[in-house]
């Protein structure tokens, strides 16, 4: 999944995946750890498993590991001269880390490669993103709509750092072909914030491995 990923990111850009069962909360800093001190024993230790793959993926890039804080809105707050990323499944952490002299912002999100219940089908795509389940083979519409879910997912950890604010799954449509197999995405936002933050055509990938999927926006 790394390597795959990170052939896609190319220079100025680093990932790092690791399994949520390595996140050992000790390893946190103070400031780190008050983020997540009420929550659960497998919340702490994906959030920890999380920073240690972020801190990873700055020395790649020849950056120090420091540490990060979550902000207000429990967003990770990147050194200044930074831009990131985290996702985590049960099982699955990604970090990305760029430089932000060369990029504007990194989306990622890693989901398992599942059918999604027919009753969230509705609250995730909007009708035209429906309208293209009828080119797929009723037995793969379900894991289709976990694509679309993981795009918009991906999309909106792009955007949120440049308006703060979170968006609805109807307030982007994700362009993308009916199929299964590894593709890439166009995402189209449609409240006007988004918009005038999101470049013409601003594209994503969907890879599949490890019978995970994972989504990605880097600009």
């Amino acid at each position: 999944m790394e390597s795959t990923l990170q052939a896609l990111l190319g220079h100025h850009a680093a990932a790092v995946c690791c399994s949520t069962a390595d996140g050992d909360p000790a390893m946190l800093t103070p400031e780190e750890y008050a983020a997540v001190s009420g929550a659960i024993a497998h919340r702490q230790k994906e959030f920890a498993a999380g920073r240690s793959a972020a801190r990873h993926a700055m020395r790649r890039l020849g950056r120090p590991g420091v540490t990060l804080p979550a902000d207000p809105d429990r967003s990770p707050r990147w050194p200044p001269d930074l831009v990131g990323s985290i996702s985590h499944s049960k099982t699955t952490c990604i970090a990305i880390v760029a430089l932000r002299e060369h990029r504007q912002s990194v989306g990622v999100d890693v989901e398992p490669d599942r059918d999604l219940p027919r009753d969230l089908w509705d609250l995730i795509c909007r009708p035209d993103e429906l309208q293209r389940l009828a080119d797929l083979p009723e037995a793969e519409r379900a894991r289709w709509v976990t694509r679309v879910f993981c795009a918009k997912e991906a999309y909106y950890k792009w955007v949120y750092p440049q308006i703060r604010a979170l968006l609805d799954f109807q307030d982007v449509a994700i362009e993308m072909a009916p199929t299964l197999d590894d593709t890439r995405f166009v995402a189209r936002p449609f409240r006007q914030d988004a918009r005038e933050s999101t470049p013409p055509g601003l594209a994503g990938t969907i890879t599949t491995t490890q019978d995970m999927v994972v989504s990605l926006v880097i600009h």
